[in-house]
Order: structure tokens, then C-alpha cells, then sequence
């Protein structure tokens, strides 16, 4: 499972999968291939700004692989 939020706090679109063995090898490439980044801080990726519209595309897209997705 995924929790994809845009997070005022933060300034950022986030991506956060529930625990470390859902992020396998190809789910990384596809979020990491939209630009987001791992953020070590909260274990989670991040991309500047909170665009819902990014929000919704990497949420679908993470269905599309199969993954539960949470989308705030």
C-alpha cells in the first residue's frame, strides 16, 4: 500500500509506501521516472510543489502496477 498526499508542510507531492517490501525494483524506477525523489527524513518520495494533478497521475499509475494506493 501507498499513501500519496500533498503535503503543505513539506511543499511537496508525496509518495510513502507502507512499508519497505512493497517498493520493489520496478515501482522505484516508475516514481523516481516522475521526478520524485527519496527523502530519507520520512521514509517517503517527495516532489516540490502540490500539484494534484501530479498527486493523481503517480496514484494511478501505482494502481496500475497492482499497488493499493491511499491518495489525500
Amino acid at each position: 500500500m501507498y499513501l500519496v498526499v500533498t503535503d503543505a508542510a513539506l511543499g511537496a507531492v508525496v509518495v510513502a509506501p507502507a512499508c519497505a517490501e512493497v517498493l520493489d525494483d520496478r515501482t522505484r524506477a516508475v516514481i523516481e521516472g516522475a521526478d520524485f525523489r527519496w527523502c530519507s527524513d520520512i521514509e517517503a518520495f517527495t516532489q516540490p510543489g502540490q500539484d494534484r494533478d501530479v498527486a493523481a497521475r503517480i496514484a494511478l499509475r501505482l494502481v496500475q502496477l497492482g499497488h493499493d494506493v491511499l491518495a489525500c
